[in-house]
């Protein structure tokens, strides 16, 4: 009998999936598309069991919305009294200052922190200020133009982009070292540091070095001397940071070694919410210019989904969802939401995220300054969360006191302002922020944060 050949298939079908699924893993940016279709059309199945059982309700009381109007109001009021007060004195008289949101920082700089700012406002926008953005009393870098620089791909339409004093770019500051025991100034000048640097700003070219060999002490405050340099002239009297000593320590027997003198930001970069930029009297603002901090709300109801008790709820909009919107309820922050297809989206709660954070805390008194933080939520239970801050630029730990908690500005479709719940410094631990916020349950009425185009 003869032996019939045996013939072995190569499996194409099992590689190709592999392939395919490998590729997906690889490629998340290239089949977002696809996945946004997919897990869209599967929350079609609840979408329509939660339609057929039940209308939303809301779940907040309505006699608080005008409260939390309120607060949000007084945060605003607050913001901007800080933000605009002390650099004034040290600009040109009739200097027109604006407020800009922060809408994203990147690109890592000085002291590994990063360096650049993308604003709220449109290069046309700012079209004639000055390059010299502040914040408070603080100056915090340079405006960029459009086409020029860094900027050589920017073109007017696009969010404006600041480059901060710690930049590997950014131009030299002179500047005064001033000693808090009322010891004479130290003239000083002031680079970006490395990015593997203590601290974002580094101490060159002291008038003293004798003097500056002896620094044992951090703390003194550094700021601005009047310079022309180039086109770019800094006023004086801008508050840089305070310094930073590196060295070594006391030992009982060698007195202290001071091996470098540093510049610490009095801000960390990424808790910015806002900064200031300056227009020069005489100047008009732009008659159409594009703005990059507009949005709207579109109406949208929520409902649970399994794992609710996690945080997780599917969100229905009249409108296409952007990644990464704020939704609230009667003026409360509830979370952010992932859009996908048919106008749904994938809702996040607060307590449930584990993304860093750029928040406001509005202390509790008439006249207490906002304080911006960055962290992010390392438990959440229930309607309670507790968030780990990060330490300052400085390695200090965050002033902490008790008041409310509002969003900082966490993208474009996530401004700042948006009122979170009540918060209080953990008794145990010095950088933990527990926080208290709305709890949402059941089918309910909200909105979302959505572009401006689409009005």
């Amino acid at each position: 009998m003869a032996r019939a050949k045996r013939t072995t298939a190569f499996p194409v079908g099992l590689y190709g999936m592999l392939l395919f699924a490998l590729a997906w893993l690889t490629l998340p940016r290239l089949f977002a598309p696809l996945e946004r279709v997919l897990v869209g059309a599967a929350c079609s199945v609840p979408r329509c069991t939660a339609t057929w059982f039940g209308e939303p309700a809301v779940a907040a009381d309505r006699s608080d919305l005008r409260r939390i109007e309120e607060l949000g109001e007084r945060l605003l009021r607050r913001v901007g009294e800080h933000d605009l007060t002390g650099a004034g004195d040290a600009m040109p008289l009739g200097d027109q200052p604006l407020m800009c949101r922060v809408l994203s920082v990147d690109r890592r700089g000085g002291g590994g922190l990063p360096s650049e700012l993308r604003l709220d406002r449109s290069y046309a926008e700012l079209y004639g200020c000055r390059e010299l953005v502040t914040k408070g009393g603080a100056l915090l870098g340079y405006l960029l133009r459009p086409g020029i620089g860094r900027a050589v791909d920017d073109l007017p339409g696009d969010p404006a982009r600041v480059m901060l004093c710690h930049h590997r770019d950014a131009p030299r500051c002179y500047a005064m070292a001033v000693d808090p025991d009322g010891g004479p100034p130290l003239r000083i000048v002031v680079r970006p540091a490395a990015s593997v640097d203590p601290a974002p700003l580094s101490v060159d070219m002291w008038d003293d070095p004798f003097r500056a060999s002896r620094l044992h002490a951090a703390g003194y405050e550094v700021r601005t001397l009047p310079l022309a340099f180039g086109a770019r002239r800094v006023p004086g009297g801008l508050l840089l940071g305070r310094t930073r000593i590196w060295g070594y320590e006391p030992d009982g027997v060698d007195e202290p070694l001071t091996i470098g003198v540093y510049v610490v930001p009095p801000v960390l970069p990424q808790a910015l919410s806002h900064v200031v930029v300056w227009r020069p009297s005489g100047v008009e603002a732009p008659s159409a210019a594009a703005s990059h901090g507009a949005h709207s709300r579109s109406a949208a109801r929520l409902y649970d989904l399994p794992g609710v008790g996690h945080g997780r709820h599917l969100l229905v909009a009249e409108r296409a969802v952007p990644d990464d919107a704020a939704v609230i309820q009667d003026g409360l922050f509830l979370g952010t939401a992932r859009g996908l297809s048919f106008g749904t989206g994938l809702v996040t709660a607060f307590v449930a995220t584990r993304q860093p954070w750029s928040l406001l805390l509005l202390p509790d008194g008439d006249d207490a300054e906002p304080i911006e933080l960055y962290g992010r939520v390392e438990q959440g239970d229930g309607d309670r969360a507790w968030l780990r801050l990060v330490d300052g630029p400085d390695g200090r730990p965050t002033r902490l006191v008790s008041g409310y908690l509002f969003t900082g500005s966490n993208g474009r479709h996530c401004p700042a302002g948006l009122w979170i719940g009540r918060a209080q410094p953990d008794q145990f631990e010095r950088d933990l922020l527990e926080v208290k916020v709305p709890a949402l349950s059941g089918a309910s009425v909200a909105e979302v944060f959505v572009e401006e185009a689409a009005r």
